[in-house]
């Protein structure tokens, strides 16, 4: 069954990732939880996979939980189980509102449709209004005996102080770059770009698939190559402005590569080189520019020091 092996493949994964994780699970499936755990950590780092494993955990029926192939598990991973409340962004919303929060709030005044333990996945808090997160106070801080609420953000101070306070903490924190090209190794990438999405990713598993998956990307990387990773003398210098100036809606995505390909060319030759004193030259140029970028200079500002700083011997 698929939700079986993606669940056990999920837990596996969190087990090689950190045994606090597996601690985590055991605990959630002894019903020895805390009344509400808030998981942080960067965007795309498994925060809500976390959380959906250990929902399952608590709803689990069978043995080593989350077994996968008991119904309690099946119907968690399909956010199906009537033990399960979720509560999140809907498509083409920015904000959950009020309106939201005081629905679920009903739902969990009815008694649960079946025996057992409750969980309530409270997903992206920060993207919840002040009134929503007030809304939701009491029912955080007060649950009863069988019930457990499962947070995540990604941008904890966006929580209210007063959620974060009656909340257990957990940090999920960036994977290895190992552990990121053995899951889109899994996904059925070739080594080459798994290896390449992995070093972009930071960490975030999540942002390699999105890089993966964003149209701009073979554009983004073929314009850093020429421009930053192939100029030779100042003569170059005009032409790869102009190539930088048409990457303005993609700075962000340039910039990552560009520190990400300096680091793999840092490390492919002895310190000292001349690849080495290029890397190092890109990446304290990288650094640079999303200073600059902080501060509002405008892009070609930011690209034409870049190049001057890349050029400079």
């Amino acid at each position: 069954m698929a939700e079986r092996t993606a669940l056990k493949a999920q837990a596996e994964v969190f087990g090689r990732l950190s045994p606090h994780y597996t601690a985590l699970l055991a605990q959630y499936a002894a019903g020895r939880a805390p009344h509400a755990l808030l998981l942080t950590g960067p965007f795309g780092v498994g925060k809500g996979t976390l959380a959906g494993l250990l929902a399952a955990s608590l709803l689990c029926e069978g043995e080593n939980a989350p077994c996968g192939r008991c119904p309690g598990c099946v119907k968690a991973a399909r956010r199906t189980h009537p033990n399960l409340l979720v509560l999140g962004l809907a498509e083409r919303q920015k904000t959950v509102k009020v309106e939201q929060a005081r629905d679920l709030l009903s739902s969990l005044a009815t008694h649960p449709f079946e025996a057992g333990r409750r969980a309530v996945l409270l997903e992206g808090v920060e993207n919840y209004t002040p009134a929503a997160q007030n809304a939701l106070l009491k029912a955080v801080e007060e649950p009863d005996g069988g019930t457990f609420f499962l947070l995540t953000t990604a941008v904890e101070s966006a929580v209210l102080p007063t959620i974060r306070s009656r909340c257990q903490r957990a940090a999920v924190s960036p994977w290895p770059r190992e552990e990121v090209a053995r899951l889109l190794l899994a996904d059925g990438l070739g080594q080459e770009e798994a290896l390449e999405l992995a070093a972009l990713s930071f960490g975030s598993p999540g942002k390699a698939r999105q890089i993966r998956q964003d149209a701009r990307f073979p554009a983004v990387r073929k314009a850093a190559d020429e421009a930053l990773f192939s100029m030779v003398g100042l003569s170059a210098l005009p032409a790869a402005s102009q190539r930088l100036r048409d990457m303005k809606d993609s700075a962000d995505l340039l910039l990552d590569y560009a520190e990400s390909a300096a680091l793999r060319l840092a490390g492919s030759g002895p310190p000292g080189a001349p690849e080495a004193r290029r890397a190092q030259r890109i990446l304290e140029a990288v650094l640079s520019a999303r200073q600059y970028r902080a501060s509002n200079v405008s892009w070609q500002a930011v690209a034409d020091r870049l190049l001057m700083t890349i050029s400079e011997e």
